[in-house]
């Protein structure tokens, strides 16, 4: 990608000599509440008032521009390009706000903002330029890929920027990747004769100079309640930088990991606070190893530190630069100054590596927890993802105030949780349904009842799993209700279907390879009532069927009079008169009759793509589009092998394997193949991120009980029943958790379980397409498509990545 033209500042910022003079009356109070951007919307127009949500603004400069005090600008669309400088001001308590509305997969905020498009189509520099201008507030965005600051402030006042993501603040787009960083550009600088300025809740990461910089003569700034994570300038990363900025606030914030010092006061930033921060610095660093917090002579005359944990894993990191002087430990700056008597050299259980947007929530075992100055200035009552402050009972209060605030930006909750879902249909009890669940609450003892939905008592303290036998056939809605002792009430429902239930069939077409116009068909199917015949149609009008009462136990031979490609059908029917039609499909004497789809991150840094198997021949592709894709070759494993792809090895991209009959040949990087027996004859594997650990787990279904089972790292094996015979298994990261989720595809039809136990199904495809999952844009989520081995094709739907339709057939 072409690089991106660097602005200098002088033409990114607009004149710092605005006047702020009041406001006339008649602007005081907007005649309409919101006005709305869209850039999505066929009827936006930047001509229009922008009052009408059906009638948008197609720009967030024009809405800026027509912005009243008191007006909310509500932006909608998904990516935006422009810079928007602000010219308009609101008045003390009628802010002009600007606010993200939609979700982005794999982000906590709203709107994707891109400024200069990346690769840089414009010469937008930032995403946000706010100079000489007053009461303004920027919430909920997701403002990435700014090639110099994301937010740039300048002698303005009274500027909050809430619960924004803001990352990969000063890099440059470049061809090919990984980008380039202007190593002078902070996510969010502040300038000038600027004061009063909030940043709360954002979270921020991957600049190239600092998260938030604060600049000689600003004053009064709030920095609160603020993750800061992937700030990997290995060599001059200081995190919170505030220069001769008297009053800064350093409040709640949780720093990952950085390279350099985590929170910087320099100049004379006299009379500042850093209280309650939690402060990660890296041991394996290009330069030097940094400090904690640092606090320059000319800033430490009224400047208070405290309750703060400064963890380092370098035994050559010291937690303080106070007053010229190192001090490796609080109790040696306590004894020296008196500051810090409160705070921690501890580790404070985050699971972070380092990467933009990981969850900053301590560990259940944190020091962090309920030991914060809950009365220091600029404390928040919500965290960084919006939780309210909670006590946990488990942890004794240390803190000072209401004592059992948390430290760091992510306060944490109660692990309460309650999920029901049903087993699978059984032949033999039509009208039982077997109920699977449970209740999670470490803090709180709890009483759970479990209503089945038909009129009949309820379960007290039920114990799973749980077998119900209803009156009569129809679908029921069963209800688990938690209550712990703080009188805190959870639900999970789940439909239960009883004699209700669709019939499906599914048929299998094998091919030898010995007898190349010869195939062997196999069916099977499921209904809740008997069924009473079948049929196989073999697609060659040669007037062949079988009619039985039940599937036969061995797979059904054919031979066919000539090549060609043929559909095979099979038929259900049951004894109340419904039928269910499955289709495979034979190639005789057509090329690669053994494809089996695949997909995976085959290159770090991109998105997955799709590729081929073919008994033991890999082909995969550099891209899900169509046109401009490369394809890679290799050769692993053997004719009847089921291949495996994972990250084995933690690095970003997937590694081929096979599964052999109970045994999974896992291929590394380096060359070398680990056998690990795991499974039975028969199983599928489904493979996957199962831990959430950065690396791939084993994973198998079974499809004789059709079960998952996966292997963990610490050697447990877990079980969850999920679909029926003859359901294809998928696995993939759902709800952008950073863990897998189970899935099936049945005949044209995926069902994705979510985390709280509720299932989603999405048709796509027919009959006989192979079913793949990959995250196909990149965007932290995983989505569905299918092969279609007729075609032969791929159709890759875009529907978890903001995108509608699909992203295109693949040949």
């Amino acid at each position: 990608m072409p690089s991106r033209r660097r602005v200098g500042l002088a033409a990114a910022l607009v004149s710092s000599t605005v006047i702020v003079t009041a406001l006339p009356a008649v602007v005081a109070h907007a005649d309409a509440e919101f006005l709305y951007v869209d850039n999505a919307a066929k009827a936006c127009s930047d001509d229009g008032p922008g009052t009408d949500m059906h009638h948008p603004f197609c720009s967030i400069q024009a809405a800026a521009d027509a912005a009243q005090p008191g007006q909310t600008v509500r932006i909608g669309g998904f990516e935006y390009t422009e810079q928007v400088t602000l010219k308009q001001s609101g008045t003390p308590g009628h802010p002009i706000t600007f606010r993200g509305e939609t979700t982005i997969p794999g982000h906590r905020s709203g709107i994707e903002f891109k400024p200069g498009g990346y690769p840089s189509t414009t010469n937008s520099q930032h995403a946000f330029v706010a100079s000489g201008v007053h009461d303004i507030t920027i919430e909920n965005l997701w403002i990435t890929d700014s090639p110099q600051e994301a937010v740039l402030i300048a002698d303005s006042q009274r500027i909050t920027l809430d619960a924004n993501q803001v990352d990969s603040a000063g890099y440059q787009a470049t061809t090919p990747p990984p980008k380039n960083f202007d190593n002078n550009a902070s996510a969010i600088r502040l300038t000038g004769k600027t004061s009063d300025v909030t940043i709360s809740r954002n979270q921020i990461g991957n600049s190239g100079r600092a998260g938030v910089a604060v600049e000689p003569g600003v004053t009064g700034t709030v920095i609160t309640t603020n993750s800061f994570t992937g700030i990997y300038d290995f060599r001059a990363s200081n995190v919170i930088v505030a220069d001769s900025a008297p009053g800064t606030v350093v409040n709640s914030n949780t720093i990952g990991g950085t390279c350099g010092t985590g929170i910087v006061l320099n100049g004379g930033s006299t009379g500042s606070t850093v209280v309650n921060n939690i402060v990660q610095v890296h041991r394996n660093c290009d330069v030097n190893v940094g400090v904690g917090v640092m606090v320059a002579p000319g800033s430490v005359p009224g400047t208070r530190s405290d309750y703060n944990v400064l963890y380092s894993d370098s035994p050559d990191a010291h937690a303080y630069y106070w007053n010229g002087t190192l001090y490796r430990a609080p109790a040696d700056l306590a004894a020296a100054t008196g500051q810090g008597r409160h705070d921690l050299a501890a580790d404070p259980k985050l699971s972070v590596h380092n990467a933009v947007n990981e969850d900053v929530t301590p560990g259940a075992d944190s020091p962090a927890i309920d030991s914060a100055d809950a009365t220091a200035p600029g404390r928040l009552d919500t965290d960084v993802y919006g939780n309210p402050r909670a006590d946990d009972p488990l942890v004794p209060d240390t803190g000072t105030g209401v004592g059992y605030h948390d430290r760091g930006a992510a306060e944490v909750e109660n692990p309460f949780a309650v999920s029901l879902y049903p087993g699978t249909y059984m032949p033999d009890q039509p009208m039982a349904v077997t109920f699977y669940g449970g209740t999670t609450s470490p803090w709180y003892t709890t009483t759970t009842t479990l209503d089945f939905g038909d009129g009949s008592p309820v379960a007290t303290a039920p114990t799973f799993p749980l077998t119900h036998t209803y009156p009569a056939a129809g679908r029921y809605i069963a209800t688990l209700t938690a209550t712990d002792s703080t009188g805190t009430v959870k639900k999970a429902t789940t439909n239960a279907d009883v004699a209700s239930g669709p019939i499906t069939a599914a048929v299998q077409v094998q091919q030898s390879p010995l007898t190349p116009k010869s195939v062997s068909v196999a069916g099977t199917y499921n209904s809740p009532w008997p069924v009473e015949q079948y049929q196989i149609d073999f697609g060659d009008n040669q007037g062949q069927g079988y009619w039985k009462q039940s599937l036969p136990a061995a797979p059904v031979p054919h031979d066919y009079a000539k090549p060609g490609r043929y559909t095979v059908r099979l038929t259900v029917s049951d004894d109340h008169g419904r039928s269910a039609t499955a289709a495979g499909f034979a190639h005789i004497n057509v090329p690669d009759p053994g494809d089996r789809a695949i997909a995976g991150r085959w290159t770090t840094g991109m998105p997955a793509a799709n590729g081929l198997f073919n008994n033991g021949t890999w082909a995969l592709r550099s891209t899900g589009d169509c046109c401009r894709a490369t394809i890679t070759q290799a050769s692993f494993g053997q004719a009847g092998d089921l291949p495996a792809t994972a990250d084995w090895d933690g690095l970003g991209h997937d590694q081929l394997g096979i599964y052999r009959g109970g045994t999974f040949a896992l291929r590394h990087d380096d060359g070398t193949v680990s056998a690990i027996p795991f499974g039975d004859t028969g199983d599928i594997p489904v493979p996957g991120y199962w831990d959430g650990n950065g690396h791939a787990q084993l994973g198998l279904y079974r499809p004789s009980i059709a079960t998952f089972i996966v292997r963990h790292d610490d050697g447990t094996i877990t079980t969850a029943a999920f679909g029926q015979a003859g359901d294809i298994p998928v696995a993939g990261d759902w709800d952008a958790t950073g863990h897998f989720q189970l899935g099936i595809y049945r005949s044209g039809t995926f069902a994705l379980r979510h985390d709280d136990g509720t299932v989603s199904t999405a048709a796509w495809g027919n009959p006989g397409d192979q079913p793949v999952v990959g995250d196909w844009y990149g965007k932290g989520r995983t989505t569905y498509g299918i092969f279609r081995p007729t075609d032969p094709s791929y159709a890759l739907s875009g529907a978890y990545a903001g995108v509608y339709g699909y992203a295109g057939q693949v040949y």
